[in-house]
């Protein structure tokens, strides 16, 4: 094999006594030959360069001793230089000087050397690697986990004030949460971090598969008295056929004027990605109730925006159509007004006094009926409430008799007191009151399946059409009629119909053409593609949608029959803004209502993404050292003696188990 410092690999003489040296750098220990001086001139150039007991030796070579699989290709490490056995040779000082500057600068340049200081590079290169990668991880994870306890708030709609409460309980239970990031303050900060992100990546995936878009938009008042504007989108997630709605924003309100509420909504869109060039593109419809300043026929919010996007298509909830066809009903029978009135009567009764809602409920459990709340009927509320109200009066009716007849002959309540509960046991058994309230809860439940199949996500408008035309009969205001508005509702439903194969007429090759290519103009589709596809899914019998044709078929999805989305909404958004967070902000509760609505499960959620983005921001993980740590909450310590006596008592226990 190949040997390298062969003049090195020589014994040297025997002033080595020692069979092996160690790395030192003891300036007593150079060479005689040397001054301190040369020594030092010498170990500058050569960093690697150690000096022991008169000898040198290479502290790379020392430090290594074995190439590995080098070896096997002839390069070797130069014992006497892993030794420190390097001493000069010759009979003059000038011979010996010179013979220690070549045996140095031939190890220096060496293979085995460099060799060598590549294996140790490479080492502390690793070693940086796995230092850095280890405080990495550990700051990934330190600060997971408090990003996972302020996601558990915003989902499960705590108040913020949990999330120190939540710290520390798991701190108790032993879980290392890092440092800092431990305030309300923070978790407020980190809410808004998860929520801008989320919706920022659901954006950019609408405006990259460049989706068709429906806005859901409502009006209500907060807790705090604040006019909002909710707004959802409604749009395909990676071309799917059933298109999801999520709420974007919660938009304050300055004014309730069509005009106001047109720029804010304009304003909203734009701040999240979407232009105007691309709303022309990909805004296909508006949804809204039938409020005078939503969807105003000369000056309202779909009005003013169908000015700026001529093919948007507006659309009147038709769940509030539902609720509008049902008040108008009661307004034109007069006989249900008694009704109402007695059934508010009942709830006033009920939910004022704890003691005859307690009275009823022991006659109930006597004549072993199940209970039900008595509320209120043809509020605000959509149908499905006032027949909860209904059907509990009706299952409840043999209890209701028992309670009124004997609170009305109960001597420990006045003469006018049981005079009232005799008039209410008149009334309740009375022939009229039973016939009206059959009456009411054969027609409310009917009203109820309609009301919720049109609330339901997957409910379309030619699906929601099929539902009204079963439930209600065609001279009713469902059908359009003959103002502009009803045109337009049935020139787009007959449009729609020819995508059902069942109202396909087979003997006409050509149906259905002219209404897909009035439909593709509606919906900015374009119409030669859907035109082939319809062609094919007509040759298919329906039995499968040609590609050319799911745009189309997306599309018709996308337009939304009702704007459930937004109650909902409301419902989440009342469930945030409690009477006790009153103070919270309206871009606060905007994000907690984003987070609340649509983001995945606690269990499913990966915080890792997010904690990523935060600290490339510039943020602190949860293990930094530096910055103020929360202090520990001041607590009443009113009760330690109790505590003193509870702790000494587990003391005891646990000794008298040993």
């Amino acid at each position: 094999s190949k040997n390298i410092d062969n003049e090195d690999n020589r014994r040297e003489p025997a002033a080595a006594a020692e069979s092996e040296a160690s790395p030192g750098d003891a300036t007593s220990n150079y060479p005689s030959i040397w001054t301190k001086e040369q020594y030092h001139q010498f170990k500058d150039k050569n960093e690697w360069l150690f000096a022991k007991n008169g000898m040198l030796g290479c502290t790379l070579c020392h430090n290594v001793k074995d190439l590995g699989v080098m070896s096997s290709r002839g390069v070797n490490i130069a014992a006497n230089w892993a030794e420190g056995k390097i001493c000069s040779f010759g009979q003059t000082r000038e011979i010996q000087l010179t013979s220690l500057r070549k045996k140095i600068h031939e190890h220096k340049n060496s293979l085995a050397h460099k060799e060598v200081d590549k294996i140790l590079q490479t080492a502390k290169k690793d070693i940086l690697m796995n230092i850095n990668a280890t405080s990495q991880e550990f700051a990934f994870e330190t600060t997971a986990r408090v990003f996972r306890t302020a996601y558990y708030v915003a989902k499960s709609n705590k108040p913020f004030t949990d999330f120190e409460s939540l710290t520390d309980l798991q701190e108790a239970n032993s879980m290392n949460l890092g440092r800092v990031l431990h305030s309300k303050t923070v978790c407020v900060d980190i809410v808004d971090h998860v929520a801008s992100q989320m919706k920022n990546e659901i954006l950019k995936k609408f405006i990259k598969n460049k989706s068709k878009i429906t806005i859901l938009a409502d009006e209500s008042t907060t807790v705090g008295n604040k006019s909002t504007l909710i707004v959802f989108l409604k749009a395909s997630v990676d071309g799917a056929m059933e298109p999801i709605a999520f709420p974007l924003e919660l938009v304050e309100l300055d004014s309730l004027n069509a005009a106001h509420i047109k720029e804010k909504l304009l304003t909203c869109l734009q701040k999240n990605g979407l232009s105007s060039q691309l709303l022309q593109e990909q805004l296909i419809g508006f949804c809204s109730d039938g409020a005078s300043v939503m969807l105003g026929v000369k000056s309202g919010v779909g009005k003013l925006l169908k000015d700026d996007f001529p093919s948007i298509v507006l659309w009147h909830c038709l769940n509030h159509r539902l609720e509008l066809a049902v008040d108008q009903a009661l307004d034109k029978t007069g006989g249900t007004k008694d009704f109402h009135a007695f059934l508010d009567s009942l709830y006033a009764l009920y939910s004022q006094s704890p003691k005859n809602t307690r009275e009823l409920s022991e006659c109930a459990h006597n004549l072993h009926i199940t209970l039900r709340r008595i509320g209120k009927v043809f509020t605000v509320r959509w149908v499905a409430s006032s027949w909860r109200a209904v059907s509990a009066v009706w299952e409840s009716y043999p209890a209701l008799a028992q309670h009124f007849r004997e609170a009305s002959e109960d001597h420990s309540r006045d003469s006018k007191e049981r005079a009232k509960f005799s008039g209410l046991l008149s009334k309740l058994c009375s022939v009229s009151f039973v016939k009206s309230l059959a009456l009411m809860v054969d027609i409310l439940t009917e009203l109820k399946n309609l009301s919720e199949i049109l609330q339901s996500r997957k409910t379309t408008i030619p699906k929601a059409h099929e539902m009204m035309t079963i439930y209600v009969q065609p001279e009713d205001d469902f059908q359009g009629g003959t103002t502009e508005s009803g045109k337009a509702y049935n020139r787009l439903i007959n449009q729609m119909a020819v995508l059902n194969p069942d109202s396909w007429v087979q003997d006409n090759p050509h149906y259905g053409e002219e209404e897909v290519k009035g439909l593709c103009d509606v919906l900015s589709i374009n119409d030669k593609e859907a035109h082939i596809g319809f062609i094919e899914y007509k040759a298919s019998g329906g039995r499968s949608i040609p590609d050319k044709l799911k745009k189309l078929f997306t599309a018709v999805n996308t337009l939304s029959a009702s704007n459930a989305d937004c109650e909902r909404g409301f419902s989440t958004m009342n469930n945030i803004l409690t009477e006790y967070r009153g103070r919270l902000t309206t871009v606060n509760a905007s994000n907690l209502l984003l987070i609340s609505s649509v983001g995945p499960p606690c269990k499913k959620w990966d915080p890792l993404p997010y904690v990523k983005t935060w600290l490339g921001k510039g943020r602190r993980a949860a293990h930094a050292t530096s910055g103020m740590a929360r202090n520990d909450p001041t607590e009443d310590d009113y009760f330690s003696p109790l505590w003193d006596i509870l702790f000494k008592s587990i003391n005891v226990f646990d000794e008298l188990k040993l």
